[in-house]
């Protein structure tokens, strides 16, 4: 005897969502595995620039010395791309972030308006910093001197300094006054090339390009052997 009989109407009212079911039942898995996998991909590309379990990571490598620039309106970059602008004795002049995301070049010695002024960038904290603003007729001398639990340090005589801070990250003789970091902050802008030309319409550019016309100023550095 039968108990139960199903309206034809139900089953066709059922059977799809039966197959929704099924469907969902697959799809938040393969969601989840494909989620796990990008972040463990995330995961491991930051892996690479930090020492595992944090610490120190030394990288030495000397600051770009008075790169060549490219005047405003022979610089091929999209007005959209970020920079980072100074002014110094009365010259305006950018620097091109993802140039410097370069770990080679994260810290570019120059000279601006005849005062020397540094400017660092670390892409794995996005910091930007500047330093100096003295007259002076050559560039400071600040390198790279690596990472500390992901903070980029800056070398200044050997004696190695957190670049966000200029806190001092080596005690290099104890039995000694530990060096401050010698040099005052400068201001720096960070902004749109487009912006920063709207701005300071004479600024010139620093951008790791090959065959670029250079100002006039980083034509007489590279001149005098600076």
């Amino acid at each position: 005897m039968r108990l139960f009989e199903a309206a034809p109407g139900l089953a066709r009212r059922v059977a799809p969502w039966a197959g929704l079911v099924l469907i969902a039942g697959l799809t938040v898995p393969a969601v989840f595995w494909l989620e796990r996998r990008q972040l463990a991909a995330w995961a491991r590309e930051t892996e690479k620039f930090k020492p595992p379990g944090g610490g120190r990571e030394v990288f030495l490598a000397p600051g770009v010395k008075s790169p060549p620039t490219v005047p405003a309106g022979e610089a091929r970059l999209d007005d959209d791309e970020p920079v980072i602008g100074i002014v110094a004795g009365g010259r305006a002049r950018a620097y091109h972030v993802r140039t410097m995301s370069d770990k080679t070049r994260h810290v570019v010695n120059d000279l601006v308006g005849g005062r020397a002024v540094t400017v660092a960038y670390c892409d794995l904290s996005d910091c930007i910093s500047a330093y100096g603003g003295d007259e002076a007729t050559s560039p400071l001398d600040v390198g790279v001197a690596g990472l500390v639990n992901g903070e980029m340090l800056v070398s200044v005589g050997g004696v190695a300094y957190f670049q966000e801070t200029g806190d001092l990250a080596d005690v290099a003789h104890p039995d000694r006054a530990a060096p401050r970091f010698p040099y005052a902050r400068f201001p720096a802008t960070r902004t749109t090339w487009g912006r920063w030309k709207s701005l300071h319409p004479d600024t010139d550019l620093y951008l790791h390009q090959t065959s670029v016309p250079t100002s006039p100023e980083a034509h007489a550095i590279e001149a005098s052997g600076r």
